[in-house]
């Protein structure tokens, strides 16, 4: 029994010898992947409680103007990183503002002036989605949540 434990021994220490460096390199690019993801989201986490949340109230910070703000669902559900949401006043205005769907599917367009605005979502697959006439108060949030 013990040459059995000492010839199983062996081989796993002459696996682990022959494979290291594979090891090694795919650790480092799960680690690079993780890293450049929670770059690329903005920091964020899916727990944060930063402005936009759309299970708290967002306060409107100037008298006078509202808000939108929303989560961005993907076709399975999950949030649309990467996606890209735009409102755009309605009527001639040169107002347009864009955002990017954070790690936790959320986005948010505040000090909007009252009016009727578009909201245009781009996936990153290039399918987009877009609806009109939302109807933006002074001193109020609307809260748009968007499918694929």
């Amino acid at each position: 029994m013990t040459s059995y434990s000492d010839t199983t021994n062996k081989r796993s220490e002459s696996f682990v010898k022959k494979h290291q460096w594979g090891i090694i390199l795919v650790v480092a690019v799960v680690g690079v992947i993780l890293v450049m993801g929670y770059l690329f989201s903005g920091g964020t986490t899916p727990n944060s409680k930063g402005i936009g949340s759309i299970f708290q109230p967002m306060p409107t910070y100037k008298s006078g103007l509202g808000a939108i703000n929303g989560y961005v669902a993907g076709p399975l559900g999950l949030p649309a990183v990467g996606s890209t949401v735009i409102a755009t006043e309605q009527g001639g205005t040169a107002i347009s503002k864009s955002s990017f769907v954070s790690v936790d599917g959320k986005y948010v367009f505040s000090d909007l002036p009252p009016g009727d605005y578009i909201i245009m979502v781009a996936f990153p697959d290039g399918a987009n989605r877009v609806l009109d006439n939302v109807q933006v108060d002074a001193g109020a949030v609307q809260t748009i949540n968007l499918k694929y």
